[in-house]
């Protein structure tokens, strides 16, 4: 009889064990608390699109250079022959003096694949503006290309004025939104190469005569910064001073993939610290890591207000100052933007496979955003079906191996 009994429990412990872990595929969202600095942060299923975790997730924000990713995605859709030149216009370079830049010249010319590393890992803001040119003959035409193929994946609740994401009047993204581009963006491969380097190096140009380097603003791909995390595949950085510091982010954990927006933070090592957070809670179960800063310090936006262009600095120019220099100091905000106000921030829980269709005219209402919140379960998949029918043999096969057990024992 001991024998069945150990036999029994055994039995017992290996179902309870697979029941567990087939209940508990990702960490238990609505259980945990994540903290953050951000006044924007989601998390995205790289494959499937579903919102794994989300924080204000669907609320308007400014994008800063986040916008570039829309612009390599066209690029990528729309040129075939990469190694076409693109000659720069008066008007690509003509750009404010806050904006970020690697000095390309009217005239100069690159390709357009040393192009779409100007804008991904420098942010050169006139790159972008060539680019734009070169795509569709005008940034104006270009603009209408991007507005519409924000609407096409679903990113209504997004607006774009120009292809480098400087500051300007009647301009919006979401977090959910830019996780969208991004996941379009991740399946040309080039991109994922793209935004994965470290270091590109610039070849010599009509007018320079010398090889410039050009350096990844998202520090989380180099093994030389504190901020690398193995698990981050790229991603891209924006600041302004009405978004704030943004960055959106692929990473991948044992061939599972996530797309992480971090809108509206500060200081800027929050879109670093916030996104590996997010990645630790996702991949393994870690909540509560310490922010940069305090939450009650974060300053969120409650509704986008008209920008005209104010006296704003680029990303680009902030990662110059944090490597190089001593002596550059952030400018003020706009006195438009004296309304933000400040807040403990309560994250709540999501889960869904739903993309709400947020009329570009209308941010939602707090009242709104409720109507996208559940915590009710992702529909099952396919292989969970399996999964859990073949524990129910195992249970049932278990059940009667007991029972014939039990009858041996009994009847000799």
């Amino acid at each position: 009889m001991k024998k069945l009994i150990f036999i029994g429990a055994f039995i017992i412990n290996i179902i309870f064990s697979v029941v567990h872990a087939l209940a508990s595929p990702h960490p238990n969202v609505s259980d945990s608390h994540i903290i953050h600095n951000a006044g924007s942060v989601l998390v995205m299923d790289a494959q499937t699109g579903a919102v794994l975790y989300e924080t204000e997730g669907f609320a308007r924000r400014y994008p800063a250079s986040v916008t570039k990713v829309m612009t390599a995605l066209l690029v990528l859709e729309h040129v075939e022959d990469l190694n076409e030149r693109i000659i720069f216009s008066h008007n690509a370079v003509d750009l404010p003096h806050y904006a970020g830049r690697i000095d390309m010249l009217e005239g100069e010319s690159m390709t357009v694949l040393e192009a779409l590393y100007g804008i991904m890992l420098p942010s050169a803001n006139e790159v972008a503006r060539a680019l734009a040119e070169h795509v569709s003959g005008s940034v104006p035409e270009f603009i209408s290309l991007m507005n519409l193929r924000a609407d096409e994946l679903g990113a209504y609740n997004t607006r774009f004025i120009n292809p480098c994401g400087l500051p300007g009047s009647d301009q919006f993204i979401t977090a959910y939104d830019i996780a969208l581009i991004m996941q379009a963006a991740i399946q040309h491969p080039l991109f994922v190469e793209i935004i994965s380097t470290p270091y590109f190096d610039l070849p010599p140009t009509e007018l320079h005569d010398e090889v410039r380097q050009m350096r990844n603003s998202n520090v989380m791909v180099r093994p030389s910064r504190e901020e690398y995390n193995s698990h981050v595949i790229g991603g891209k950085t924006g600041f302004t001073n009405a978004a704030q510091h943004t960055l959106v982010t692929y990473a991948t954990h044992d061939d599972f993939g996530i797309i992480i927006s971090v809108l509206f933070a500060s200081p800027r090592g929050a879109i670093f610290s916030d996104t590996a957070a997010l990645i630790d809670f996702i991949f393994h179960g870690i909540s509560n890591v310490p922010p940069v800063v305090l939450i009650e310090e974060v300053e969120v936006i409650e509704e986008i207000e008209t920008v005209e262009e104010p006296e704003e600095h680029d990303e680009s120019e902030i990662v110059d100052e944090i490597e190089e220099t001593e002596d550059f100091e952030e400018s003020e905000a706009p006195e438009e933007l004296e309304t933000i106000l400040t807040f403990t921030y309560v994250p709540h829980d999501y889960v869904s496979n739903d993309k709400p269709e947020i009329s570009p005219d209308n941010s939602p209402t707090p009242a709104e955003q409720e109507n996208y919140v559940t915590n009710e379960p992702q529909e099952i998949s396919n292989t969970q079906a399996l999964i859990v029918a073949s524990i129910l043999l195992a249970i049932t096969a278990s059940a009667l191996l007991f029972l014939w057990l039990i009858y041996k024992q009994t009847s000799s």
